[in-house]
């Protein structure tokens, strides 16, 4: 009788290729198993990330809509505050008259001596002189804080975007040149500018609302290298697979995690009580994102901070007009 024929090695062999397999199959089972698994946490992970971004846009979306309705309550009696305070330069320079005359009156003897006295006295118990020196004070003062209300309702308003949005073919290095010399008085004297700008096709965009982005970036860079001994200015252009690049970066004070997870919503700020409203970065991102870009952060404590700014050379504007037109001649 041969090996072949031997009813015990007949059924051990086909015992252990039924093993084989079904360890083969558990195996194979596994790794699917594995595969699918990862799969599902890195879908867990985008769905994530995704239900952030939906939070912060739809947070955006309602602060805006809040910010067109405050701006507007707020710009109707700001302008007759502000139409007020225009003629008081006129009254002052009429009481300051009213004011020398009566300091003549008094000290002039040709007055009868009852009027003059009663006139002394009136400007003693009114404290005149001392109302004259201090109202040009409080006029400028008072002007000052008027001008920041109407610098935080323009701000509200752009940051709900309820102002026209003429888009244009546009140079984006023109509008950063421009900024530049618009800052040139501020920065030329506190920070080394250092300039690396790259030619970049034109885009369809609104010029306006982009330098209004590039001065708000270039303005907190500033600020962030207020105590930096060689504080050092980096603005760089470049444009990599259909994607134009503006960077601004410093080498200020950065800023830790917890400050870079809140620095684009509306009205948060790092600065001190009246000096800054917090609509800066939340207008700039609203911006950029209009424009279907995006503003990537990198900052270490310290070190100092990067706004690498993202828009397509290809602007939504454009393709949205693109397909207008495809779709017409189906």
């Amino acid at each position: 009788m041969t090996n072949s024929d031997n009813p015990y090695e007949v059924a051990y062999a086909r015992e252990r290729n039924a093993r084989l397999k079904a360890e083969q199959l558990l195996e194979d089972k596994a790794r699917e198993l594995y595969l699918k698994n990862q799969k599902l946490e890195e879908s867990y992970k985008k769905l994530k990330q995704q239900q952030a971004l939906t939070m912060q846009n739809e947070k955006l979306a309602t602060l805006g809509t809040l910010s067109a309705g405050v701006a507007h309550e707020i710009n109707n009696p700001l302008a007759f505050v502000l139409s007020n305070l225009e003629s008081l330069p006129v009254y002052k320079k009429a009481f300051m008259q009213l004011l020398k005359f009566n300091q003549a009156c008094v000290t002039d003897s040709s007055m009868p001596q009852q009027f003059r006295e009663e006139l002394e006295q009136l400007m003693e118990k009114e404290d005149l002189e001392f109302l004259g020196e201090d109202m040009s004070g409080l006029i400028d003062d008072t002007v000052e804080g008027i001008q920041r209300v109407k610098e935080i309702v323009q701000n509200l308003r752009s940051f709900s975007r309820t102002q026209g949005s003429d888009y244009v073919e546009a140079d984006l290095l023109e509008g950063v040149n421009s900024t530049l010399k618009l800052l040139n008085a501020e920065l030329k004297n506190s920070v080394t500018l250092k300039l690396d700008l790259q030619p970049l096709p034109n885009i369809i965009c609104n010029p306006n609302q982009l330098n209004q982005v590039f001065l708000n970036l270039i303005v907190n860079a500033k600020h962030a290298l207020a105590d930096s001994s060689k504080p050092i200015l980096k603005v760089s252009s470049s444009v990599r697979d259909d994607v134009i690049h503006i960077r601004i970066a410093d080498n200020g004070c950065g800023m830790p995690p917890e400050v870079i997870k809140e620095i684009f919503v509306p009205f948060y700020t790092t600065k001190a009580i009246g000096q800054g409203t917090g609509m800066g970065l939340a207008i700039a991102y609203g911006i950029i994102k209009e424009h279907g870009g995006k503003i990537n952060v990198h900052s270490e404590e310290g070190r100092g901070s990067v706004f690498d700014i993202e828009l397509p050379v290809l602007s939504a504007k454009r393709a949205a007009c693109s397909e207008v037109a495809g779709g017409s001649e189906v």
